[in-house]
C-alpha cells in the first residue's frame, strides 16, 4: 500500500509541476495536467484512509497536496464564504465564445437569437466575445442587427480574423465606457487572435484583452472515441484514442506556447490596470494558463466554486474561459452561466 501511495504522489506532482515547461521543447508537458484532478482525489482518499488507521504514513499525501495547492485553486477552488463589493466603482465583465452566435442565427423579434437574448439580459458592462462572427446573407445574422440588438452598448471595437464572401470569425468588444484606443496583438494565426481595448471607466482607464488561443481542433469523431473509452475502457480502445488526442493535443500546446508568450509580454508592458480574459482552449495550470496569469489573479480561483466547467460537451469537461484581472482590482460573484 505504501508503494501504490507513493506512486500516486510521485505522478501528482508529476501532473502538478510538468507544465512549467514550454510545450516547444518538451512536448509531454501539454500531457500530463489532464490528470491533475483524479490524482488529487486519489491522495486525499489516501490520505484518510492512513488518518483513520492513525498511522504517520498520512504525512505520504499530506505533504505533495500541500505543494500543489496552487494547482488545487486553478481547478478546483472552494470559497467558503463570497465576499461582496465594498464600494467603489464596479463593473460587470462577461466573457463568451458565442459559436458564431449559435451559428449566425438570425434574430426576430418571434424567434430572438438564443445569445443575443443572453447577452441582452445580462447586464453585465462590458462584453468580451470570442468566434463572434456575422454572416452577409439577408436571411441569416448580419453585422447591423448584432449592433442593433446590444444597443445598450454605445461603443464597440471589432477585430476580424477571418472573411469570406459569406461570413466572418471575430473576436468583438461591446461596452457600456468609452473605448480609447483597441488594437491586435501581433502573433501569426490563421484563426485565432488577441485583441485589447483600452477603456475609460469614471477617472480611470483599464486595458482589456480579449483572447481566443488556437483549438486542439478535435472532431466530432475524436469525441466520439473519448465517449467509447469512458464507456468501455479496454487496452486496444485505450490505446488507440490516447495516441490520436495526444497527438492533436500536443500539435496544439505548441502553437499555443508562442502566443502566450506574446500576450504575457504585452501585459508586462501595459500602461494600465489590466482585464485579461477570453477562450485559452487550455486547462488551468497548462503552460499557457501559468505564462499568461503570470502577476495577474484568477477571478474563478479567487471566489469561484467548483470545477467551473465552460466547455462540456460528450464527457469532455474542463474549464477553458478565464477572467484574470491585476491584483489592485478586486472580483466578486464570478460564475459560469449556462444559455440554451
Amino acid at each position: 500500500m505504501i508503494l501504490l501511495n507513493l506512486a500516486f504522489v510521485v505522478l501528482l506532482l508529476f501532473s502538478a509541476k510538468m507544465s512549467v515547461l514550454s510545450p516547444e521543447r518538451a512536448i509531454l508537458s501539454s500531457y500530463p495536467n489532464y490528470a491533475f484532478v483524479p490524482l488529487a482525489f486519489l491522495n486525499v482518499f489516501l490520505l484518510l484512509y492512513w488518518a483513520f488507521r492513525r498511522s504517520i504514513w498520512f504525512l505520504l499525501s499530506l505533504l505533495p497536496l500541500l505543494v500543489c495547492l496552487p494547482e488545487q485553486k486553478a481547478w478546483f477552488p472552494f470559497e467558503l464564504i463570497k465576499e461582496q463589493a465594498k464600494g467603489g466603482q464596479t463593473i460587470k465583465v462577461l466573457t463568451y465564445n458565442t459559436m458564431q452566435f449559435a451559428g449566425y442565427q438570425a434574430n426576430f423579434k418571434q424567434n430572438p437569437n438564443p445569445v443575443l437574448n443572453y447577452l441582452r439580459q445580462s447586464g453585465a458592462d462590458i462584453l468580451c466575445l470570442q468566434e463572434a462572427g456575422y454572416s452577409f446573407d439577408k436571411k441569416l445574422l448580419e453585422k447591423n442587427t448584432i449592433i442593433a440588438a446590444l444597443k445598450d452598448y454605445p461603443y464597440h471595437s471589432l477585430e476580424i480574423i477571418q472573411s469570406s464572401k459569406y461570413r466572418t470569425g471575430n473576436l468583438w468588444v461591446f461596452s457600456k465606457h468609452p473605448i480609447l484606443k483597441s488594437g491586435r496583438l501581433p502573433f501569426k494565426s490563421q484563426s485565432n487572435a488577441s485583441h485589447y481595448c483600452d477603456v475609460k471607466i469614471g477617472q480611470d482607464t483599464l486595458r482589456f484583452i480579449n483572447n481566443h488561443l488556437e483549438s486542439n481542433k478535435l472532431t466530432k469523431e475524436d469525441k466520439s472515441l473519448y465517449k467509447t473509452i469512458v464507456e468501455n475502457p479496454d487496452r486496444d480502445n485505450i490505446s488507440q484514442v490516447a495516441e490520436k488526442l495526444g497527438r492533436k493535443l500536443g500539435q496544439a500546446a505548441r502553437l499555443r506556447a508562442p502566443q502566450a508568450e506574446t500576450i504575457a509580454s504585452f501585459i508586462r508592458e501595459s500602461p494600465y490596470k489590466l482585464v485579461v480574459c477570453g477562450d485559452f482552449n487550455d486547462i488551468p495550470a497548462s503552460y499557457t494558463y501559468r505564462r499568461i496569469k503570470k502577476g495577474l489573479q484568477d477571478a474563478w480561483s479567487q471566489n469561484g466554486r467548483g470545477l467551473g466547467i465552460t466547455f462540456h460537451e460528450k464527457f469532455y469537461l474542463f474549464r477553458i474561459d478565464y477572467i484574470l484581472h491585476s491584483p489592485e482590482l478586486r472580483s466578486y460573484g464570478t460564475k459560469v452561466d449556462h444559455v440554451h
